[in-house]
């Protein structure tokens, strides 16, 4: 049976630079509607599963009631979401999603089975209400701390490529714990080389910061690929047969 996905990311609900209306920031607003639009589409798409691939705030750090807007409007789309569907949603990069941010999305959602917040590599074995599995490989953003910790004293050269490795080992992991048989998706947010930035320039490689290459992708052979991070919608034939970046 064909499973119809919706994969969605970078959706920086926060405050942008620009006019106010009301004293309320113009911009957010506009984020407010194109949830808003993104839920009427989804009731009328009937996905089997939402996958939110990262960047679900725009600034980690803001002041509390600017800051709990932000989390009530994440929230509320994420119910109006979960009616729909089954919902992941995996934490970004930590400069938009803060560690404080998504703990608030884990105790919002603390025992209810329809939405699961990610925030460590893990594999989601998710059941769409129509009983269909669906296994979810999730990689959230790069948290260059951590990873720090594990191999001090590399320069930042070094740093990228040894990162790099890792998430291959990482991506690769994660399949061999998807069931033969059963739809696989792959979420995470990274640069894949080879797509095209929002400038219009192809990311051929980034000299600081790790990426996931097209040949692991490839290699996992995921039956999707939901990618957030570059915010320009495309697919990646040359990554494997289903790659997509959301925008």
């Amino acid at each position: 049976m064909a499973i119809r996905i919706l994969h969605t990311g970078d959706l920086h609900i926060g405050n942008f630079p620009g006019p106010e209306e009301n004293g309320e920031n113009v911009r957010f607003k506009d984020i407010c509607k194109c949830l808003d639009a993104l839920v009427a589409g989804a009731k009328e798409q009937k996905p089997d599963i939402a996958v939110i691939a990262g960047d679900i705030f725009h600034q980690a750090r803001v002041w509390s009631d600017r800051g709990l807007k932000e989390q009530q409007t994440a929230v509320r789309f994420l119910r109006e979401l979960e009616r729909i569907c089954p919902v992941v949603v995996m934490r970004g990069t930590p400069n938009h999603d803060s560690e404080e941010q998504f703990e608030m999305l884990v105790t919002a959602f603390y025992g209810d089975d329809s939405v699961s917040v990610v925030t460590e590599p893990e594999v989601l074995h998710i059941h769409t209400y129509h009983g269909q599995r669906v296994d979810v490989a999730c990689i959230p953003g790069f948290d260059r701390g951590v990873h720090r910790a594990a191999h001090p004293g590399l320069s930042r050269e070094e740093e990228t490529q040894v990162f790099t490795d890792e998430l291959a080992k990482v991506v690769l992991g994660l399949k061999a714990q998807c069931e033969p048989g059963v739809t696989s998706i792959l979420s995470t947010h990274f640069t894949v080389p080879g797509c095209n930035m929002e400038s219009g320039q192809t990311a051929l490689f980034a000299q600081f910061e790790p990426v996931i290459y097209p040949d692991t992708l490839k290699a996992a052979d995921f039956d999707l690929v939901a990618l957030g991070h570059i915010h320009r919608p495309q697919q990646l034939p040359e990554a494997g047969r289903a790659v997509f970046y959301c925008g």
